[in-house]
């Protein structure tokens, strides 16, 4: 199967080429990467341009595109989803690097599956190293499993290429966990199990990320509630105090725990 690598990037000077390093040292190359650069102030172009011609080496294709103003990372994943060619797209950020062979054991399972959505775990310390691919085994999820909880942060996270399924740009927050229940609704979604595939650059909820605010994060959860049951209010309707009150517990919770430590 063919993979097309998209990364938006803003601002990721200094993140950048670390990432890209780690899709050319795939031991699975794929078809194309796709840096979508949301009106970024820094040098992140020159970071692409150097890149090119070490992929072109390879036989993969890097494009660099260009937003015309800043719209977000869902904008500009968007923008790399629709421009891509491959039968799957694998997300990364522009801060978040790869195991080496992260896209050869997705592959051992998505050659065996008709899933649209697989994902997988991270690490935010330094990754293991490399492993035989027979050390992961998978789990099917149903929709109620990730409706209480995400299953797959983005760079953990690669979807069918077909049909089409986009973020909602109009979400800031939770736009992740969104679109995986948009895709459950009607596919099968597939979790890896076995030791991390990605590394991320920043701690998840930590400062300087779209995460970084966990009321935010919060509200982007219930207004994904929100519209999971507006999609089949009749038989979905009487699930939305629940979930609610859900997510609202466990903000609560968290910050008990912070209060007390």
């Amino acid at each position: 199967m063919t993979y097309s690598v998209v990364i938006p990037a803003f601002n990721a000077e200094r993140t950048l080429g670390a990432c890209l390093a780690s899709v050319a040292a795939q031991t699975l190359a794929p078809l194309e990467v796709l840096v979508v650069d949301d009106r970024s102030a820094d040098g992140t172009a020159g970071v692409v341009h150097d890149w090119q011609a070490s992929f072109a080496a390879a036989g993969i294709n890097c494009k660099y595109l260009a937003q015309p103003v800043n719209q977000g990372p869902s904008a500009a994943r968007n923008r790399g989803v629709r421009e891509a060619s491959g039968v799957f797209v694998a997300f990364l950020d522009a801060d978040d690097t790869w195991m080496e062979d992260k896209l050869a054991i997705i592959d051992g399972f998505a050659m065996q599956s008709d899933a649209s959505l697989l994902c997988h775990a991270y690490t935010e310390t330094a990754p293991p190293q490399a492993n035989l691919q027979g050390q992961h085994r998978s789990r099917s999820l149903v929709l109620w499993q990730l409706l209480l909880k995400n299953p797959a942060q983005t760079s953990c996270a690669v979807i069918r290429r077909r049909p089409l399924r986009v973020f909602d740009e109009t979400m800031r927050h939770c736009e992740d966990h969104d679109l995986w229940l948009r895709i459950a609704e009607s596919s099968p979604v597939l979790q890896l199990l076995g030791r991390p595939l990605t590394r991320l650059g920043r701690p998840q909820l930590s400062a300087g990320g779209l995460s970084g605010s966990r009321w935010r994060m919060r509200v982007g959860e219930m207004r994904s509630y929100c519209k999971f049951c507006s999609r089949d209010w009749l038989r979905r309707g009487w699930l939305l105090p629940f979930l609610l009150t859900f997510s609202l517990t466990k903000h609560l919770l968290h910050e008990i725990r912070r209060w007390m430590k």
